[in-house]
């Protein structure tokens, strides 16, 4: 599988570049895509989650329809909604909670184990 270190997506007249580690999160409503990101604006841009899922690595988790979520940038799991870095709060039901929970602790856990294995 190839990996990326840039989500690229196109706007109306340019394409920008987005570091994938300053991806909080990403938050789509009707056909349009938001990808709030650590510093600076948030980006906006037409797409479906199909499209960019293949370009994001496996600290992004799609655990509900409007969400994709960077494990790394997640501060806090509370009752069924994650807490990111800078305070945004995203909620969402039980079954999507048990979902992100699931990948969460597996993303830690192998992130814990990683580091104590080099």
């Amino acid at each position: 599988m190839k990996t990326y270190e840039e989500l690229y997506i196109k706007q109306r007249h340019a394409t920008v570049a987005i570091r994938l580690e300053t991806i909080l999160f990403m938050e789509k409503t009707g056909r349009i895509i938001t990808v709030h990101v650590t510093e600076g604006e948030d980006i906006c841009f037409y797409s479906k989650y199909d499209s960019v899922m293949p370009m994001l690595d496996e600290r992004f988790v799609h655990p509900h329809e409007s969400y994709v979520i960077n494990m790394q940038h997640i501060y806090r799991l509370g009752r069924q909604e994650a807490v990111m870095a800078g305070g945004h709060k995203i909620e969402m039901g039980g079954r999507c909670f048990g979902r992100l929970k699931r990948a969460y602790d597996d993303f830690v856990r192998n992130n814990i184990r990683s580091r104590f294995e080099t």
